[in-house]
């Protein structure tokens, strides 16, 4: 109970940590503000330093929102990936053991009212879908491939299917003893149609839950008939430990037989912020999770993915055994992963007790045995407190480098430009009028020259954005160039080299149905071409996309440096002859550096994507016009059947024809891919890469902009303000001390505040759990966590 207290106290300090650096700003903006209102309200600052300053300071406040974060849950099929989610949410939120069916990922928001929704396709995108997979059969009749698509709401239609799906079964378990994915989602349409069929129209269907129907989202999403008919789940439920806008994922396995579910994965791994990496301690790692590892060393996040080992205690009855499979999954994630962050715990061991008495009863009494070796229970608990913890300061740590990039950075040139403009009219206000006149007119003078260095500056980034357009594109064309470009040619010898096995080419030797095999060679070449798209092409591409997002930021901030020094220079010049108020850290002289944000994802489109699945039909079209010559010898070959010379004529002849026929199927698909590749580089540049770079280009000028403006000040009316004299005079001047004393200190405290929450500054790990651990000391006191 006493440990229990300290981790609740522990949980506590780490969630104030954030809360108090959001506080922290907020007040430090409302202290700056009320100073800057004090100095405004004598009269001793200009009205258009005092509008900048609280529009700037209104943008701080606007920062403070926090952005959505995404944490990814994957781990490959049955690992534990919903209890885990579960078990943070201390409810049984999400259908557990649900099936591998689904093409959507299930995300559930962070939120105090809660409730969620579940879209539901057209009647146009779910007739699509189940025509592109009946198309996709192989035991689909050859002679129906060009008949009129099939309408589940037509009686005879869904009876078609029926027969369909059947003779799927059969064929699939004769020839190789297991289904197709097709069969799963054409089952699944029949199944769920008389449920759902009038819930579905022409237009998407939003079916809101509240929070006494929110468990009802588990009928969509944990079975298969219903969830064949879902676009998109979202729910909203309460992780009060985590605060407000974190989206928690729920994704497909990643060894998933259908090669769409992985390339969900990895689009929805490219906007997100965390991964969480589930591994069933009954199979630890298989070929599989290293494919998906691969993958996400490819997106450079294995700083930011953190890897649980869920424990089945059913299977791993002591702590030594536990210790072991612990020693061996850590083992193997070091072939790959540099120094993993492994915890350990049983997922349903936590929920269950979460759960208490409204756990199912079979649950409870494995409990019951489960707590009899207190020592392993234990060992889970305090792995999992361990873990939690670590997800805490990570999400807290992520929070505030965000508000370190934005709030806390414009909130410093607010503090600094105060200070530097309390500080010359501190030392000007109680000189001689014409001392004030001859520095206002310096100041007029040189204000020109200043803005003409923003127009050079902007001319010399517009024209940095069209050489790196061109450079980049130019990088982009060879890449996906046809001739030379290896990804292209790698691709399309894929295809000229994709394998018959015996049994297809035995199978196409045979008359009687050569064209019915021919097509089935045809749907799963496709079918092979998809995954290896999904799997390597797609890989690649990011990989490439990550290469040239480096490069990019690496020469927007070398030009940045070249632009800087242009820039100060200018603003030196402007100042000249008030260097008696130097500028302090955090106002316009600080150097300027571009990174991306952390709370906008830009990610490169998936290649697979761009692939024609509508194809099969023309393709098969394109095919029977091919085979047309060998119809035509086939129907010899019956003629003549009896004539032994004609057989052996026709025996070269139709290894001929086949192999002519082969080639026409990959002569399209080679095609078609090179339509797509030269697509697919059009939108990589496009969406991508141009996309980026203009708003980088932006988002530096901008930058230059806002700090020639806190670098300006204008003493044109403080002639007007130095006609006070005695008291009223002193009461000015006390208000710019002020206002220059408080400014001053607030500089120094953020730049103080800056330093605690940099993530380049080196913190310790927070060390990972193991079975046999206890729990460690509380972390030092950091908003930053791990740099991520």
């Amino acid at each position: 109970m006493e440990r229990s207290h300290w981790m609740d106290n522990s949980r506590r300090e780490i969630m104030n940590e954030y809360l108090q650096f959001k506080r922290t700003i907020q007040t430090r903006v409302e202290i700056l503000e009320e100073a800057i209102q004090e100095a405004d309200s004598h009269g001793m600052i200009e009205s258009a330093a005092v509008a900048r300053w609280h529009k700037h300071l209104a943008l701080v406040k606007s920062s403070l929102q926090d952005t959505l974060l995404r944490i990814a849950v994957v781990g490959s099929v049955k690992s534990g990936k919903s209890t885990l989610i579960n078990a943070l949410a201390e409810h049984d939120l999400l259908k557990r053991g649900a099936g591998i069916v689904t093409a959507f990922i299930t995300r559930v928001l962070s939120d105090n009212d809660v409730g969620g929704w579940i879209e539901l396709k057209t009647w146009e995108q779910a007739l699509d879908e189940l025509n592109a997979v009946v198309r996709a059969m192989p035991a689909f009749q050859e002679e129906d491939a060009g008949g009129k698509p099939l309408d589940i709401r037509v009686e005879e239609d869904r009876e078609k299917l029926r027969l369909l799906v059947e003779k799927t079964r059969v064929e699939w378990l004769q020839r190789k003893g297991s289904l197709d994915a097709g069969f799963i989602i054409l089952k699944g349409f029949l199944d769920g149609y008389g449920s759902l069929a009038s819930s579905i129209g022409e237009q998407v269907n939003r079916l809101i839950l509240d929070r006494d129907s929110l468990h009802r989202h588990q009928r969509y999403v944990g079975h298969e008939g219903p969830a064949v008919y879902v676009r998109d789940v979202e729910l909203h439920y309460p992780f009060p430990w985590l605060g407000e806008k974190v989206e928690i994922a729920d994704c497909q396995g990643s060894d998933s037989p259908n090669p769409l579910h992985f390339e969900l994965l990895q689009q929805y791994l490219l906007g997100s912020h965390f991964i969480l990496y589930v591994i069933s301690s009954r199979t630890g790692l298989r070929e599989a999770d290293f494919k998906l590892i691969d993958f996400i060393k490819t997106l450079r996040m294995f700083p930011q993915t953190t890897f649980v080992l869920n424990v089945d205690l059913d299977v791993h009855t002591s702590e030594e055994e536990l210790q072991g499979q612990f020693d061996r999954v850590r083992s193997e994630l070091e072939w790959v992963v540099p120094n993993p962050r492994l915890f350990s715990f049983s997922a349903l061991h936590q929920l269950v007790g979460q759960l208490g008495a409204n756990a199912p009863e079979k649950e409870r009494r494995r409990m019951e045995l489960w707590r009899e070796d207190r020592k392993l229970a234990e060992a889970s608990e305090n792995g999992f407190a361990s873990f939690r913890e670590h997800l805490e300061r990570r999400i807290g740590g992520q929070r505030a480098r965000i508000l370190l990039g934005s709030g806390l950075s414009r909130l410093s040139m607010v503090a600094g430009s105060v200070l530097d403009t309390a500080r010359v009219h501190r030392q000007y206000i109680a000189r001689s009028p014409s001392a004030i006149q001859d520095a206002a007119r310096q100041l007029e003078n040189r204000r020109p020259a200043l803005r003409g260095t923003l127009v050079t500056l902007a001319n010399a980034i517009s024209g940095l954005n069209d050489s790196l357009r061109r450079e980049v594109g130019d990088t982009v064309d060879r890449y996906f160039d046809p001739a030379h470009g290896r990804i292209v040619r790698e691709t399309l010898e894929m295809v000229e080299h994709f394998a018959i096995d015996a049994h297809t080419r035995e199978e196409l030797g045979d008359h009687r149905q050569v064209l019915r095999q021919l097509y089935r060679f045809y749907i799963e070449f496709r079918q092979s071409l998809s995954r290896y798209l999904v799997e390597r092409v797609n890989l690649r591409v990011i990989e490439f996309a990550k290469t040239e997002e480096a490069s990019l930021k690496d020469r927007l901030n070398r030009s940045c440096r070249a632009f800087w020094t242009l820039f100060a220079v200018a603003v030196a010049e402007y100042r000249r002859d008030f260097a008696q108020a130097p500028t302090p850290s955090g106002a316009a002289d600080e150097p300027v550096e571009y990174d991306w944000p952390d709370d906008v994802k830009i990610v490169p489109p998936a290649f697979s994507a761009f692939l024609d699945r509508e194809a099969i039909g023309r393709g098969v079209l394109l095919m029977k016009f091919g085979l047309g010559r060998f119809a035509r010898f086939i129907g010899s070959l019956r003629t003549h059947v009896s004539r032994h010379q004609d057989l052996l004529k026709a025996e070269p002849q139709r290894e001929e024809t086949v192999a002519e026929a082969i080639r026409l199927v990959k002569a399209e698909a080679g095609a078609e891919l090179l339509r797509a590749f030269q697509h697919y580089r059009d939108t990589f540049k496009t969406v991508f890469l141009f996309r980026m770079l203009d708003e980088a280009t932006l988002h530096l000028l901008e930058e230059f902009r806002t700090r020639a403006e806190m670098a300006q000040m204008d003493l044109a009316d403080l002639l007007e303000r130095r006609e006070a004299e005695g008291a009223g005079l002193q009461l000015k001047m006390d208000a710019i001390d002020r206002c220059a004393a408080i400014a001053e200190a607030m500089v120094e405290e953020l730049d103080e505040l800056r330093c605690a929450v940099n993530p380049e500054c080196p913190l310790p790990e927070v060390p990972a759990s193991t079975p046999e651990q206890e729990r460690s000391e509380p972390a030092p006191n950091r908003a930053s966590d791990e740099g991520a």
